[in-house]
């Protein structure tokens, strides 16, 4: 079973958060999990996978151009139905609270809907983290600007990544599942 775990990161705080989800992936018995930046990713790769789960950090409450401009790549597999049935989930970064982490969620999923893909939301046992930190969307993060360019890069805090990488093993462990189901019929 193969899960891409994709990110378009500017600045580093995405790849963060990304590399949580990769690791809750791997902990899915039988999951190959490929990890890598959109801008090193050919559409067609994706034809391979089970689940894809792409992240991006956000530009005013939307997914930023790197992501953007992948996502209009994605024409030819969305015609010929390439992605369908495909696992699907998201993840997001923002540098303030009120920078649109959950719309650049609802954001990314809008393709995977146009696509026909199943989402997979980022719900767990509600408790004090999850009802701070969780977002039923997909993995988000908060990760505050650094305080000069030659500061230390910031890094999400260990509940988001936490969260996130429950994330990566639920969206593994549905994709495991459904690949299940099609091997039995």
């Amino acid at each position: 079973m193969k899960v891409y775990v994709l990110h378009a990161s500017m600045y580093g705080h995405t790849i963060a958060l990304g590399e949580a989800i990769a690791a809750g992936a791997k902990e899915v018995a039988g999951a190959e999990v490929i990890f890598k930046s959109v801008d090193e990713t050919e559409p067609d790769e994706l034809k391979s996978a089970d689940a894809i789960i792409w992240g991006s950090s956000g530009v005013f409450g939307e997914p930023n151009p790197k992501m953007s401009n992948f996502l209009s790549k994605l024409g030819q597999l969305w015609f010929f139905g390439n992605l369908q049935g495909k696992v699907g989930g998201v993840y997001a970064t923002t540098s303030t609270h009120h920078g649109g982490v959950e719309n650049i969620c609802r954001a990314l999923q809008t393709p995977m809907q146009h696509h026909g893909m199943i989402i997979v939301s980022n719900t767990g046992q509600f408790n004090e983290d999850r009802a701070v930190y969780g977002n039923p969307y997909g993995a988000t993060a908060v990760i505050p600007v650094e305080s000069s360019k030659d500061a230390p890069m910031n890094r999400p805090s260990e509940v988001e990544l936490k969260i996130a990488r429950e994330y990566g093993r639920s969206v593994a462990e549905v994709a495991r599942k459904l690949t299940a189901e099609v091997v039995k019929a």
